[in-house]
């Protein structure tokens, strides 16, 4: 699974710096203006979701594979809540960004149930944790943690500079 992460991630990255993926980002910020330039925004969009859909026939192959059963609740409305909170918190800006979502995830699940019940309060509460830590995240960073990191960086490296003088 881990390998098929990798390689997606390279994949994504890669036709993101293609000039098929910059096509893609013209038809993203303004289909007209790449319309008149010549470029066939339907077929740029349809392959982009096709692209989107291989990598995500191959997720649902690997979780199969996974669980070795498939069932409704895998793909129930709790399961997509989940993955959209893992790509806002992680960032929509950048393809590491779901996987920093979902480490940042799994993280808090594995904790914050123990907090919880050490607490001594139900472990039901895991859902309240996620959302309070989603608003946080999205009040304070809409770009997420990857956006939150990069203002840092350049925060840290303007002081740098001023300091240097």
């Amino acid at each position: 699974i881990l390998f098929f992460a990798a390689l997606s991630y390279g994949a994504v990255v890669y036709v993101s710096r293609a000039p098929f993926g910059l096509a893609l980002q013209g038809v993203r910020d303004n289909p007209r203006r790449m319309e008149a330039i010549g470029y066939n925004v339907t077929a740029h969009r349809i392959a982009a979701y096709t692209f989107a859909a291989l990598i995500a026939a191959v997720g649902g192959i690997l979780l199969v594979w996974l669980n070795n059963q498939i069932s409704p609740g895998s793909a129930g409305i709790e399961a997509t809540i989940d993955l959209l909170v893992i790509a806002v918190v992680g960032g929509l800006g950048h393809p590491i960004g779901a996987f920093i979502g979902a480490i940042i995830y799994v993280v808090l699940r594995t904790f914050a149930l123990d907090a919880l019940v050490a607490v001594g309060l139900d472990g039901r509460r895991f859902q309240t944790i996620i959302g309070l830590g989603f608003l946080i995240i999205v009040l304070f960073s809409p770009d997420g943690v990857i956006g939150l990191w990069r203002r840092w960086s350049a925060r840290a490296r303007n002081s740098a500079a001023r300091s240097g003088r």
